[in-house]
């Protein structure tokens, strides 16, 4: 049965605290506050049965609605008190459960409405001032203490800053701190029009002050914050990335960014092999609720390549640059297992051909670690040679494994490039699809995928199992003017053939 509290502020506690709370007890209380303010929860004493995994007696505690596991902010037993929370919404759930045995005092804990700060402990949230988009009041002090695990950092970014404007920010300002109070490193105060720059810490806490004086306001300002776990700047050449707390929930109420930036020269190829977020809008068939989006450049004013949601899996996503976005958006309501990414980096590969030969280049400054052996052409024997500014492989078709295969009617030359970044203690080859129509003088290449090798290498298995009657592969002709000139004899002999049939029937 749940309790619902919607005064301003209050006090919770275990039943018979500071008595021992009974045995096998569930108790839910829902704290209600004004819209457009938070919940700011403050334990005063704290002590339950202790369990690794609190399996015995616990208090969970909710950034909203306690049945969506989503919104869940922390499990808590044992005598160490949970810390100070505040909810990002005027919603706040905690839910009280003691088993069959063993019983301590219990705890209490105060509440309040807290328009103007508070202790934010969530992978990502939102900052504004008092009353934004409208005004900010006078004579404000506002402190919000941003709190993430222990292994990361804290990433601020402003999207919209006004504040009255005056040299030294002595009036109206913002001022962060790398720590939990003011006392720890000033790492800026600002005011004015212009958006602070991205605040970065050094440690897992972010102190946010707010002030205001007697007179003149403005606007306000609206600021997000990520933790290192929703957010990721991925610079290696292939990589992967999954949805926080992946394959369980992800939580509810979070924005979180993947970026990826390479060498210049290079695209990225992403993928997304498991994909299960809350479902469309059933009315505007939209992904309006949770979604994954990316963008083809740093931020999200560049081009949209796509945005999804539910079991939707898009197919490969090419990037035109060396950079790439990925953005995950939850609401509040319902959260599912997440997605799971994995991206390359597209080496910038200039190939050409004519009609006996591959001519492949690759800019010095985009492979700047590797051999010249790690980069070849259908077996380690055809090596890239290196000149002053490239890799560059020319190969005869007769050289290096070239084949010959039917495409569309048309005999094309295809072979394999491999590029190797294996490191010694990870493998990581690449590998690329070259091939030439040396009738036309045209060369292409693309990027094989680990999911495209995997079929490739499935299919070759059938062969294989079922006796192996598969077609050779043509044989390379050691220049195609030999078989113009085989066509022509073959065309002149059948041309003197029907000359004579037509002769012997006249």
């Amino acid at each position: 049965m749940w309790r619902i509290l919607s005064a301003p502020s209050g006090n919770i506690s275990s039943p018979n605290f500071p008595g021992p709370y009974p045995y096998n007890i569930d108790c839910s209380w829902l704290i209600v506050v004004a819209e457009g303010s938070s919940v700011l929860l403050t334990f005063h004493h704290f002590e339950l049965e202790y369990h690794a995994n609190c399996d015995y007696d616990y208090i969970k505690i909710y950034n909203g609605i306690a049945e969506d596991e989503g919104n869940l902010l922390g499990i808590f037993c044992g005598d160490i008190s949970p810390p100070q929370f505040t909810s990002s919404w005027n919603v706040m759930s905690i839910i009280f459960h003691s088993d069959r045995h063993v019983a301590y005092r219990g705890f209490s804990v105060g509440y309040r409405k807290d328009m103007c700060g508070g202790v934010l402990t969530g992978l990502s949230g939102v900052i504004s001032s008092p009353g934004y988009p409208q005004e900010y009041s006078n004579n404000a002090d506002c402190s919000w203490a941003i709190h993430v695990s222990n292994t990361s950092v804290v990433t601020l970014v402003f999207l919209d800053f006004q504040l009255e404007n005056n040299e030294g920010c002595n009036f109206d300002f913002v001022a962060m701190f790398d720590g939990p109070t003011v006392t720890h490193r000033h790492l800026g105060k600002y005011c004015g029009a212009d958006k602070p720059p991205n605040i970065v810490t050094t440690s897992n806490q972010l102190l946010v002050v707010f002030k205001s004086d007697f007179n003149i306001g403005g606007r306000g300002f609206k600021a997000y914050y990520y933790s290192g776990e929703c957010q990721q700047v991925l610079s290696a050449v292939s990589g992967n990335f999954s949805s926080p707390h992946f394959p369980s929930i992800y939580p509810n109420n979070i924005n979180c960014h993947w970026s990826m930036t390479l060498a210049a020269g290079y695209r990225i190829k992403l993928f997304f092999p498991v994909m299960d977020l809350e479902d469309r809008n059933s009315l505007s068939d939209e992904c309006d609720y949770d979604y994954v989006a990316v963008y083809d450049g740093e931020s999200q004013t560049d081009t949209l390549l796509g945005r999804w949601c539910g079991k939707e899996q898009p197919s490969s996503l090419v990037s035109k640059g060396n950079k790439m976005l990925v953005v995950l958006s939850t609401d509040r309501n319902e959260a599912r297992k997440g997605f799971t990414a994995s991206y390359l980096g597209v080496v910038p590969v200039n190939i050409s051909c004519t009609r006996s030969e591959f001519t492949i280049l690759i800019p010095q400054q985009s492979l700047p670690q590797l051999d010249r052996e790690s980069i070849y052409l259908g077996n380690p024997t055809c090596a890239a040679q290196l000149t002053a500014t490239s890799y560059k492989i020319l190969a005869q078709f007769v050289n290096c494994g070239t084949a010959g295969q039917k495409y569309r009617n048309i005999t094309v030359l295809v072979n394999k490039l491999y590029i190797d970044f294996s490191d010694g203690k990870q493998q990581n080859v690449q590998e690329y699809r070259v091939q030439c129509d040396a009738l036309r003088k045209i060369a292409s290449v693309s990027l094989i995928s680990a999911e495209e090798r995997r079929l490739e290498e499935q299919a070759q298995q059938t062969d294989n199992d079922s006796g192996g009657n598969t077609e050779e592969p043509e044989p390379v002709p050691h220049d195609l003017s030999d078989i113009v000139f085989i066509s022509i004899c073959v065309l002149a002999v059948i041309l003197m053939v029907i000359a004579i049939v037509w002769l012997v029937l006249l």
